[in-house]
């Protein structure tokens, strides 16, 4: 009886570490030396756990909408930087136009880590991952550690 508490416990550890096996780091994901500026409205919001996602829908060079999903910090991280969970539906009512800053996906498809919005009125500024700013150097990635 008293060694049953030895595979209970490897059992649990095993089940503990499979949300993070899961997790991804940022470098293995996105190129942060390819930061984004799109410009355009916002279609929907994801707020889940451990990240949530914005769809956004903005032009590309030859002036065709593209649908881009940016991955943000979860809600938790949203919330200590000032988030407020009724401007994202706010935006997406009104139709606003809004400029995203962003990391690319190393692999070239539409995705990207959100870093910050910026509203039409260009004075609301909303941090969402954690853009370096240009020169300022790095923490070793947006949003910090994963």
């Amino acid at each position: 009886m008293k060694k049953l508490w030895i595979p209970a416990f490897a059992i649990g550890v095993l089940g503990a570490s499979f949300p993070a096996l899961a997790h991804h780091s940022f470098q293995a994901e996105y190129d942060q030396s390819k930061p984004l500026t799109l410009v355009g409205k916002i279609t929907k919001v994801l707020n889940d756990n451990p990240h949530g996602w914005l769809y956004l829908d903005a032009k590309n060079e030859q002036g065709r909408v593209v649908n881009w999903a940016l991955e943000m910090p979860s809600p938790n991280a949203l919330k200590r930087n000032g988030y407020d969970r009724g401007i994202f539906p706010a935006l997406i009512a009104s139709g606003e136009e809004v400029t995203v800053t962003a990391y690319a996906a190393k692999d070239g498809s539409k995705h990207a880590w959100a870093g910050g919005l910026t509203r039409a009125d260009g004075q609301t500024v909303i941090t969402i991952g954690g853009i370096p700013k240009q020169g300022a150097g790095g923490r070793g990635g947006p949003g910090g550690p994963h």
